[in-house]
């Protein structure tokens, strides 16, 4: 049974996970959009975030306090990381958020989603948000080409399996801030810890779940 739940983790090429999120990205969009109700939803729960989001410097690092505000048919709880990543991405770059995390959802709704918001997002999805509103990015599923583009860009988006060995634990999304040269991970486990700093993205990668954490794709961000 554990060589079942660690087959895609560990078979299943990086490029094809992407692939495959794509393609649900691809339906999500030619469907019908019966969300548009949520951005008068989500605008009145952010609000009570706010507080908690000053405390943490302007970040979001609680994601599992997100049971409030919807994306899709789910919560930003259940699998919003990939729009707090670039909710906390963005943060690091201009010092202020891009837009509101409700209008934020709202783009994200409209494209990017799979499955409507129960596999959270599509990594490109991402990647296209962010060159559409300015700025330059690299983007690469091979692992060892993550230290290399990691170490080019002030700011990254690390789209993960929590446990390379078990697919059960799920995919996650994290933004990795930088500073002076040492990597900080953001909202890994959504209870408002953050891991690092430390000097090289390599080490950062031992440290999160206890080393199990294996990479699926890396965004290297920065302002044109």
């Amino acid at each position: 049974m554990n060589i079942l739940f660690s087959f895609i983790p560990k078979k299943i090429n990086n490029k094809t996970i992407i692939t495959a999120y794509e393609f649900l990205r691809k339906i999500q969009k030619l469907g019908k959009n019966s969300f548009h109700k949520h951005l008068d939803i989500n605008k009145e729960a952010f609000s009570k975030h706010l507080n908690i989001i000053s405390k943490n410097n302007g970040y979001i690092e609680d994601q599992n306090n997100y049971t409030d505000m919807p994306y899709g048919k789910a919560t930003m709880q259940y699998s919003g990381c990939e729009i707090f990543a670039v909710y906390n991405a963005t943060y690091s770059l201009l010092k202020h958020p891009i837009m509101n995390l409700p209008d934020l959802i709202s783009s994200f709704e409209k494209d990017g989603m799979a499955l409507g918001g129960k596999f959270g997002t599509s990594p490109k999805a991402l990647r296209d948000f962010l060159e559409s509103h300015g700025f330059k990015t690299s983007f690469s599923t091979k692992e060892k080409e993550f230290d290399t583009l990691a170490a080019s860009y002030p700011s990254l988006i690390l789209t993960m399996y929590n446990d390379r060995n078990d697919i059960r634990k799920e995919i996650h999304t994290v933004h990795i801030s930088k500073n002076n040269g040492m990597y900080t991970a953001h909202n890994v486990y959504c209870n408002g810890m953050v891991i690092g700093p430390y000097p090289a993205f390599s080490e950062l990668m031992e440290n999160i779940n206890g080393g199990k954490a294996k990479g699926i794709s890396l965004i290297g961000i920065q302002k044109a």
